[in-house]
């Protein structure tokens, strides 16, 4: 796991010794600044007014002129702000260049002016950049007893909500937007010479993880394909054929000897060695694609490769169902199972023999399905729905896996009575997606899914289940349909642009990739892929205009000002910092 990296300003006051002198110096001409921004008699009214005339926009934009006037040492920097507080207001602003905070300064005042101004002036300070790369750095300026931030772009200054430039309005065209950007980043991405893939790139300081992952180069593969599917794109041809090649040469061909079938985990680049290690989730995704291979070539090579797989999968089960996670080698040179149960694994397990049934009409594969489904569906007679495992507690990835992949078995063994409890299970899934439009933060997800990777994936699935709708459905699965909606909205504000890129040290790269979530900034793979996946199936689909919208509350309201006063009061608390606490450690799609 890379190590975690910090978004927003440490609001207490840190102290720059090597700034102190240049403060002092700037301070000498602070009497000055303060009087500029007092209102003289005859303009206390239009003063008290001003948070009522602002909108939000003008609001932001006026903040960055202000830090950039300082920036530009400027004197005389008009600052046509709301000035007088009940209490100090606290003011934090960094600076950010190549993706790192190089400065940061805080500052309490009375007067808003005054506030911003020394905090600038200490981050600037701080930073110890010259003119040239302040042209090149951004701002990022809080509010923070109001918690009320801002990042600037083109000297403009866009909205920051919990370290999110929010997504208030999605409509079509974004999502279209999405998949070529995606494309784009996934090919990027993509190692030169093997046609492996990373499971991490490290957007801060561009960089990536020092391995290939089987797993990841499968899902890259299987979202290159879909998209060839509907664009019918001629230039994926080769990255795809190219990748093809470096999944085959993952997969373990010893005849009699243990994991013989299985894919190994990871490629060490550093030593040019394969992993020994066979997860069944990286096996049953590499059946996922190998399928899709051989429906893209013809090729019977990629079939041959997913029933060999797949004959490794079964001596991974049990004779009630139940799937062991993995196979590996220990410290001692022994090959040895790793028993514990994962609801991602079983369900990847239970989807890849149902999927593989379908093409080879092979029974073994549906007989042993089979076990696993009932084992599945007898759990959810005793637990309900909502269901977690040896490694995680109750929460929804486990539990659309458990849908998604019962789903696979009912479609491949045309099973009815799975096919309702599927449905009903994703009904009350649905039943725990947030909906709430005054919440930009959290709108459309789930509670214990906070990642990129678990809301793209939550919205692949749903999009599965809306395009194969039973017939008679009361609404025509469009509950399904509204709820992927509202995360694709969501996943927006967690996919690189130039909105958000002040926290990447090469935008251009890092375009297009999802981060994991306002925390940690680094891309997973499978951020990618599983948003990518929901918007293919779905973007057609969609209906013109716009989908969602969620406009900003009035500037009086979010920043608490007392109308026609002029004052800016406490903007009240917010829970989210104990909720991200409570988010699930051990989220993970693969």
């Amino acid at each position: 796991m890379p190590p975690r990296e910090r978004i927003l300003v440490d609001c207490k006051d840190v102290e720059y010794p090597a700034a102190r002198a240049w403060l002092a110096t700037w301070l000498a001409i602070a009497a000055l600044l303060v009087v500029a921004c007092q209102p003289g008699p005859g303009e206390r009214d239009e003063v008290a007014e001003l948070g009522d005339e602002l909108d939000n926009a003008a609001f932001r934009d006026r903040v960055v002129a202000v830090v950039r006037g300082v920036a530009a040492d400027d004197p005389d920097v008009p600052c046509a702000l709301p000035k007088t507080a009940v209490r100090p207001i606290r003011v934090a602003v960094s600076l950010y260049d190549g993706g790192s905070v190089v400065g940061r300064g805080t500052a309490a005042d009375d007067e808003l002016c005054v506030s911003l101004k020394e905090a600038a002036a200490l981050a600037l300070a701080a930073s110890g950049l010259e003119r040239e790369g302040l042209e090149q750095a951004r701002f990022v300026v809080e509010l923070v007893d109001l918690e009320y931030a801002l990042v600037e772009l083109d000297g403009k200054g866009l909205e920051l909500v919990g370290g999110l430039v929010p997504a208030r309005v999605l409509d079509r065209d974004m999502v279209r937007r999405r998949i070529d950007e995606g494309t784009a980043y996934l090919l990027r991405v993509m190692e030169p010479e093997l046609g492996g893939v990373h499971k991490y790139y490290h957007a801060p300081t561009d960089s990536f993880d020092d391995r290939l992952h089987t797993i990841y180069t499968a899902s890259t593969l299987y979202t290159l394909l879909a998209v060839y599917a509907r664009d019918r794109d001629e230039r994926l041809r080769q990255p795809i054929e190219r990748a093809a090649g470096f999944l085959l040469s993952m997969q373990r061909v010893a005849p009699g000897q243990p994991g013989h079938g299985a894919f190994h985990y990871s490629l060490d680049l550093r030593r040019h060695e394969r992993e020994p290690r066979f997860v069944v989730g990286t096996t049953s995704k590499s059946i996922f694609t190998l399928i899709d291979l051989h429906a893209f070539t013809g090729d019977p090579a990629f079939l041959d490769a997913a029933r060999l797989a797949a004959d490794w999968l079964l001596t991974m089960q049990g004779e009630d169902g139940r799937v062991a996670s993995e196979l590996r080698l220990d410290a001692n040179a022994a090959w040895s199972v790793t028993e514990q149960e994962s609801l991602l694994y079983t369900g990847q397990v239970l989807s890849a023999l149902s999927r593989l049934y379908e093409v080879t009409d092979d029974p073994r594969y549906l007989d042993a399905a089979a076990r696993t489904a009932d084992r599945l569906a007898a759990r959810i007679e005793r637990e309900g729905c909502y269901l977690g495992d040896d490694y995680r507690r109750p929460n929804p990835i486990s539990s659309s896996w458990v849908v998604l992949s019962l789903f696979d078995f009912a479609r491949a063994g045309d099973d009815p009575a799975i096919r309702k409890t599927v449905y009903d299970c994703a009904d009350e899934l649905l039943t725990q997606q947030i909906d709430d439009p005054a919440d930009v933060y959290r709108h459309g997800r789930w509670l214990a899914s906070l990642s990129s990777s678990g809301n793209g994936w939550l919205a692949e699935v749903l999009s599965e289940l809306y395009l194969d709708c039973p017939r008679g459905d009361g609404d025509g699965c469009a509950r399904f349909q509204g709820a992927v909606i509202l995360l694709f909205r969501l996943l927006m504000q967690y996919t690189y642009s130039p909105a958000n890129s002040f926290m990447t040290k090469d935008p251009a790269m890092a375009e297009g990739g999802l981060f994991w979530n306002p925390q940690e900034r680094y891309v997973r793979t499978d951020s990618v892929c599983h948003a990518m996946n929901a918007y293919v199936f779905m973007v057609d689909r969609l209906a013109d205009g716009v989908l969602v919208e969620l406009p900003e509350p009035p500037l009086a309201e979010r920043l608490g000002l007392a109308a026609r006063s002029g004052r800016l009061v406490d903007g009240g608390g917010d829970d989210r910092g104990a909720e991200e606490e409570d988010e699930l450690a051990a989220e993970t799609v693969e």
